[in-house]
């Protein structure tokens, strides 16, 4: 490497908060990282023909106290040239992108989501004298944080170099700036343990499958029970992505957050090395499938912490901040002595190998465990570590205000006792597909702290959901919220109209009628677990916990009343918006046929009670025939599909350094805990654990092959005595993974007709019309909704 290029890894490497102004190497490599994302998102290639051409200049200081500043100005063509120009000034590479975003999003010109972008920049140069042409922004938070551990296992496990680009587009563009990077950690952990004299065959037999890492990293579990260990060339390939992931990262000028030793090793360490340890983990999974944590007084537990960030630094440079879990939903120690002890073991693990690191710790454990954590024992774990050595990520405020309707974390451990802090949502556990979240909370939930006389130290904005790729308008508002100030509170209904307008290019009362019902029945309302009751094993006949009701219902049968003024509007839209639109229906239609099935389920029931077999046989092949098209439907979105998650689980595994054979082996194992985490979660299970059917998606594949069959099979056990091994079938299916039956992929041309299909025949089934119309009736619904059968 030439002595230039070792000079400006150097100064990427550097934190963006130790100083107020960037270096000139840190401005070049941002300015230009910055203008390749927003040349992406404007169309990549095709942007030399846009009438807009964008400058990004990073000449501008943070403040005092490490927060970003932006600010645009656009000039409209003169002389009749063709071309806008837009010039962006800002501290750093993510604030010049959230300029370019908000210049976008201010003048209804484009949105980033999962599913899809959307740029036009015809409503730019349409009506130029109307643009908000220029905005200066400060940001009212220093850090803005996002993920959490489990978002590894549940979103991002099988993520590739391409996914991980569009992710950091995304995090850009939406002004995020302190994500977690928990990319290749076992790597570091197995030199770090071979050096200290264990076997490749010892930490083999710690490890997990990719999806399960998460909870092995936090303690919760270990041991190839959960499809581990981890295939041939996955160590090789995770080392890679994260060298390319973080140097992206620092080009932008994030703070990403990196791992640290939280004290967990495999059993068999204190063979090799002095160390006393004990079981951890969940008491629910069984004992042989724990972790097992290192005693903080021994001296091993310091060494073994140094060693890792230090080895850590040897491959991906200096970072800021490292989180360090030592009790994530375990039974928290009482003894305070003990518990600063802790404190003082992983504090003093992380700045001996790096005097400036801050031990950064996730939040949730102290709401959600807040029993275990209070009367000084949570103030015990840090009071040695110095105010700006630590930093708390208080997770699910959400759940505090919305759910467990409890004080907020920084009023019960009044201003976190001076340590720096990060207020932060959960608007998602496991990646549930239902609509759920209060907006309003999102909107505006932020102020309480603000203005709160116990803020304390708070420097962070976050979002730390488990799954996303879900609910894209919740995560909108959430990041447009973590730019706004604290004084200023978000008018919801307007920011819907907006939304709408970025989305689709316009704005219609049939929008607004859609987006008020929503705000009285799921946005309304924020559950744990929002999931329909036929996801759940054993639960068939009950409401789930999803807010659909009236309101929801009608806004949907009236949306689709005309499909054929849906296919006019769709087709008047340009072809990224359109897509987007047509994602957005089919969401519609899904959680409204989820929630009908519902209702079909308690007809069978109600049907049984009254000991009619055949009225309830007959509903049984009703609600077979709607989950299926219900799944057809699904085939056409751009997420919710298990075929795409199970895809990129098996492309993860190639590799060139092993055998075809082994290959192979890798795929298959893969897949397998890729079904695995989206379905039973744990392996060979006998009985009710808290993890099964955590996922909850509402995805084709995952529909026909796994909730469907067991409904049916449970069913006719109960209507018809036919024997059905749930666990059998459960297993079965996670193992037969990525065997799939077959499903007929519904034509982009006839989405809007089969939705609006879909959404009659779930109304009038669910109505139980059946006992006015017999077989008649139900011949009568299949010739009408479902002719193109199954």
């Amino acid at each position: 490497m030439k002595a230039t290029h070792i000079l400006l890894a150097a100064l990427l490497a550097l934190p963006a908060s130790a100083q107020t102004k960037l270096t000139k190497a840190q401005r070049q490599a941002g300015e230009a990282e910055a203008t390749a994302v927003i040349n992406r998102f404007m169309g990549g290639q095709n942007q030399d023909a846009l009438p807009l051409k964008v400058k990004v200049q990073l000449t501008l200081p943070k403040t005092a106290d490490g927060r970003d500043s932006y600010s645009y100005s656009y000039s409209t063509p003169k002389g009749g040239g063709r071309e806008g120009v837009l010039t962006i000034k800002a501290s750093d590479g993510v604030a010049a992108c959230r300029a370019f975003y908000d210049f976008t999003k201010s003048n209804g010109a484009g949105i980033s989501s999962w599913s899809g972008n959307r740029f036009d920049a015809s409503a730019l140069t349409s009506q130029p004298n109307n643009l908000t042409a220029s905005k200066t922004i400060t940001s009212p938070f220093r850090d803005h944080q996002y993920m959490n551990v489990v978002t590894y296992g549940y979103t991002a496990p099988y993520w590739d170099e391409a996914r991980w680009d569009q992710e950091l587009d995304w995090m850009a563009l939406h002004g995020i700036d302190m994500p977690l990077l928990l990319i290749a950690q076992e790597q570091v952990y197995r030199e770090v343990f071979m050096d200290m004299g264990l076997t490749k065959e010892e930490i083999d037999a710690w490890e997990v499958g990719p999806a399960h890492l998460p909870w092995m990293r936090m303690g919760n579990l270990s041991g190839n029970s959960f499809d581990g260990p981890l295939g041939e060339g996955w160590n090789d390939t995770q080392v890679a992505l994260c060298k390319h992931v973080i140097e992206r990262m620092r080009r932008l000028g994030m703070k990403p957050i990196c791992p640290a030793f939280g004290g967990f090793v495999p059993k068999t360490f204190v063979d090799h090395y002095d160390g006393e340890i004990d079981y951890t983990g969940w008491d629910w999974v069984p004992r042989d499938t724990r972790n097992y944590r290192l005693n903080p007084g021994s001296k091993a537990f310091a060494e073994v912490g140094t060693r890792f960030i230090r080895k850590w630094e040897e491959k991906f440079g200096k970072c800021t901040y490292y989180l360090s879990d030592s009790f994530n939903e375990m039974e928290i120690p009482q003894d305070k002595a003990l518990m600063t002890s802790y404190g003082d073991a992983i504090y003093k693990s992380i700045k001996d190998a790096n005097p400036d690191a801050v031990w950064t710790m996730q939040g949730w454990t102290v709401g959600f465990q807040r029993g275990s954590w209070g009367n000084g024992i949570f103030e015990a774990l840090v009071k040695n570590v110095p105010d700006d050595k630590f930093m708390l990520l208080d997770m699910a405020t959400d759940y505090n205000k919305t759910w467990w309707g409890s004080t907020y974390n920084w009023d019960e451990y009044p201003k976190f006792y001076g340590k720096e802090w990060v207020w932060s949502t959960i608007p998602n556990m496991g990646g549930k597909t239902a609509f759920t979240g209060v907006i309003d909370y999102y909107a505006n939930g932020r102020l309480d702290a603000q203005n709160s006389p116990n803020r304390g130290n708070l420097t962070g904005y976050g979002v730390a959901a488990e799954g996303v790729e879900n609910n894209e308008i919740i995560y909108e508002l959430i990041a447009d919220a973590g730019w706004t100030g604290a004084k200023d509170s978000i008018d919801v209904d307007a920011w819907l109209a907006d939304y709408a307008r970025c989305r689709y290019g316009d704005f219609t009362a049939q929008d607004k009628a859609y987006h008020d019902a929503m705000r009285k029945s799921v946005y309304n309302s924020f559950r744990d677990h929002p999931q329909f009751a036929w996801q759940v094993r054993n639960n068939i006949i009950g409401r789930g916990s999803v807010q659909v009701n009236a309101d929801f219902y009608a806004a949907v049968e009236t949306l689709f009343a005309d499909a054929q003024t849906l296919k006019a509007r769709k087709a008047a839209m340009t072809a990224d918006a359109a897509a987007l639109y047509q994602a957005d229906l089919i969401e519609a239609a899904a959680m409204y046929t989820s929630g009908k099935i519902e209702e079909v389920n308690s007809n069978i029931r109600r049907a049984v009670e009254a000991d009619n077999r055949a009225a309830a046989n007959e509903l049984l092949g009703q609600l077979s025939a709607l989950m299926l098209h219900l799944d057809r439907a699904l085939t056409a979105h751009p997420l919710y599909n298990i075929e795409v998650w199970e895809q990129k689980a098996m492309d993860l595994a190639t590799n060139d350094g092993a055998s075809p054979e082994l290959v192979e082996r890798d795929r298959k194992r893969n897949a397998v805990n890729a079904r695995r985490i989206v379905s039973v979660w744990y392996g060979d299970h006998q009985k009710d654990e808290p993890v099964n059917d955590y996922a909850c998606r509402i995805w084709a594949g995952l529909i026909r092959d796994y909730y469907l069959p067991r409904l049916i099979g449970t069913w006719n056990r109960r209507i018809n005595g036919i024997p059905f091994d749930q666990i059998a079938f459960e297993n079965s299916f996670v193992e037969k993974a990525p065997a799939l039956s077959p499903q007929q992929p519904l034509a982009d041309e006839d989405v809007i007709d089969y939705l609006a299909h879909l959404v009659a025949a779930a109304k009038q089934m669910a109505s139980g019309a059946i006992d006015d119309g017999g077989d008649q009736q139900m011949q009568n619904w299949r010739d009408t909704f479902f002719k193109d059968g199954i």
